[in-house]
């Protein structure tokens, strides 16, 4: 069996194909497993550690908004990344195409839709947003099965041919790390002290990092309180541990990036970060208590639509950008830290919200469809 998996650009997109491939990976028969993706996005940095997946790499670029000529050249790409993508699907003949959203996504699950009946190609879309993407939104009508992480999203696809919620799949790491004392050691912090995990994503977020920054004096004179600070910045990284190497601030341990997240999750006692689709599911997944800050400038608003959803489950807190100042940082965060029952309850919420089995009802969903496709 030969399925090619699609998209790419941030670890939104990435890492959920990651564990549908790992679990694909695990199966016993002889499946051959293919992904395409950006050049420039954090796929072209992780994949090559996977050596089972056959890494295509496809030059195309996302739509700006209100950005007439730098659209004329994204439509130019796509147009040169469809024949890329043909080329590929030619040479890999896939029974089945996955695409996990984004512009990336658009050229294989379009063509194999197109090629379905000639090639024997079956199509699925996933969708980690509770707002769908636009790549999915016109592809759906297509494809032979939407699959959607959260029940609001079915709204987006009035016309499927078959929808199945299946929840946001996250690496197997997550629900298996659990916390241990040579973890905080690793990362040079205190198992004695409660850890705060601040992080922006794949590409970081500067508004986080200068939040911390901002309120650096005021922790580092905390006896209770330690902040795991990843920046997504290795110029930045450099700077801040400069500052952070005067005497009397050893309550802050900054890093630019940190392959098993999952370590630095299974340590902490708060997360501060966006609301993206992924670390929502791995938040909820591993039961984990946030303050969410969602990015103003996604699209569709999609990071506040998903902060919210926690949000009204009283699973999180939610501020916005603005409203990160140092005082308000320092604020909640000790308000929550120290405030056990409200820890313990916004942690139980989380857990009740996390879809842990995500990655074995979409393999159940993956095995059905081709199945039926050969009877």
């Amino acid at each position: 069996m030969k399925i090619l998996v699609a998209g790419g650009g941030t670890g939104g997109h990435v890492y959920p194909a990651i564990a549908i491939m790992e679990e694909l990976s695990r199966q016993k028969d002889e499946t051959q497993i293919a992904y395409i993706g950006t050049k420039r996005g954090i796929e072209a940095r992780i994949l090559p550690s996977y050596p089972k997946i056959h890494f295509y790499k496809i030059h195309i670029r996302g739509f700006a908004r209100r950005r007439l000529f730098q659209n004329l050249g994204a439509i130019l790409l796509l147009t040169f990344a469809v024949a890329e993508t043909l080329r590929i699907i030619l040479r890999f003949r896939p029974q089945l195409i996955i695409g996990m959203g984004g512009y990336a996504s658009f050229p294989a699950v379009f063509l194999g839709s197109l090629l379905k009946k000639p090639l024997g190609i079956s199509t699925v879309i996933h969708e980690q947003n509770i707002e769908a993407g636009l790549a999915n939104r016109f592809l759906y009508p297509f494809v032979d099965e939407v699959l959607v992480s959260y029940q609001h999203s079915k709204r987006y696809f009035p016309r499927a041919k078959r929808i199945v919620i299946t929840g946001n799949p996250i690496r197997k790491e997550f629900l298996l790390t659990k916390r241990e004392t040579s973890i905080y050691h690793r990362f040079g912090l205190d198992p004695e002290k409660k850890t705060v995990l601040v992080f922006g994503g794949s590409h970081g977020a500067a508004i986080l990092t200068q939040a911390v920054m901002r309120a650096r004096e005021k922790l580092s004179k905390s006896e209770q309180i330690q902040i795991l600070l990843i920046t997504g910045n290795k110029a930045k990284e450099r700077s801040i541990n400069k500052e952070f190497s005067s005497p009397g601030v050893n309550n802050l341990v900054v890093f630019r990036y940190i392959d098993r997240m999952s370590d630095a999750f299974a340590i902490a006692d708060l997360i501060v970060s966006r609301a993206g689709a992924t670390t929502l599911a791995e938040i909820t997944s591993c039961g984990k208590p946030a303050l969410l800050v969602p990015w103003g400038k996604a699209a569709n608003e999609h990071q506040w639509k998903n902060a919210r959803y926690l949000e009204s489950q009283n699973a999180c807190a939610v501020v916005a950008e603005k409203d990160m100042t140092s005082l308000a940082f320092l604020t909640y965060i000790k308000e929550t830290v120290m405030n056990k029952e409200k820890l313990v309850q916004m942690a139980q919420n989380s857990w009740q919200l996390g879809r842990r089995q995500a990655s074995t009802t979409i393999l159940g969903e993956i095995r059905t469809l081709l199945e039926g496709a050969q009877t």
